[in-house]
């Protein structure tokens, strides 16, 4: 049963539109990161960010649903010690920690900078976002059958893609949807997601037909050889 939410977003999955200004797919960016936790705490996490990638800078995404996880990407994923859960957000001062920033997991629907390969959750981005009853809530494992997460402050153009950084080089459309973490091998890839995008405020909605399926970023593996960023192990909780 597909669960539709105004402003929800889908991500990771690479399908082409034939049509223009479309969400055209979704992709995961790879790389570790070995940073420090709240507390000095080592933490060491394999990391895929989730991209929607686009064809007209106008899109902007409202929600992802209908997420079914790949069964590789069924696992314990990181959550920082200060983190809320899925839900991004940094408190800033005392609270904030580098692997809250680096290694922390959690879907948005946009909000964040672009135009780095690594994106900070830094205070206050990435606010706003909701999460679906099919999420199985903030603090589950990992995301349930069917999830989706979505833009609950409907007025706010937080899913607007923008120029996002290539593992080339150069930059593509799109916007980010999400960070898995973990301490183990896992992939995201072949992830089916829904989601519906318009053109901003008093546009209609759109979707497209099919469900999109994750794929790695053009020239990911490149990724695989990026030092670490600080040091550590994975907390568990």
């Amino acid at each position: 049963m597909k669960l539709f939410y105004i402003l929800n977003l889908t991500a990771a999955a690479s399908i082409a539109a034939t049509a223009s200004a479309d969400i055209t797919g979704a992709y995961v960016v790879s790389y570790a990161v070995n940073t420090t936790d709240f507390g000095g705490a080592a933490v060491s996490v394999n990391v895929q960010d989730l991209y929607l990638s686009s064809d007209d800078g106008a899109d902007v995404a409202l929600n992802v649903f209908n997420m079914n996880l790949a069964d590789s990407a069924k696992v314990d994923y990181f959550q920082s010690f200060t983190s809320t859960g899925w839900l991004a957000q940094n408190a800033g001062g005392p609270f904030d920690a580098p692997a809250l920033r680096l290694a922390d997991s959690f879907v948005t629907i946009g909000g964040f900078a672009q135009d780095t390969l690594l994106p900070e959750q830094a205070p206050g981005v990435g606010a706003g976002t909701g999460l679906d009853p099919n999420f199985g809530g903030p603090n589950t494992a990992y995301p349930g059958d069917l999830a989706g997460w979505f833009n609950s402050s409907p007025p706010s153009l937080n899913g607007q893609v923008g120029q996002v950084a290539q593992t080339d080089g150069t930059f593509g459309l799109g916007v980010l949807v999400g960070r898995f973490a973990y301490d183990g091998d896992f992939s995201l890839e072949g992830t089916t997601l829904e989601v519906t995008w318009n053109q901003g405020l008093n546009t209609p909605a759109e979707q497209l037909q099919v469900p999109l399926t994750v794929i790695p970023a053009p020239g990911a593996l490149a990724l695989l050889s990026l030092a670490s960023l600080l040091g550590g192990r994975r907390r568990r909780g």
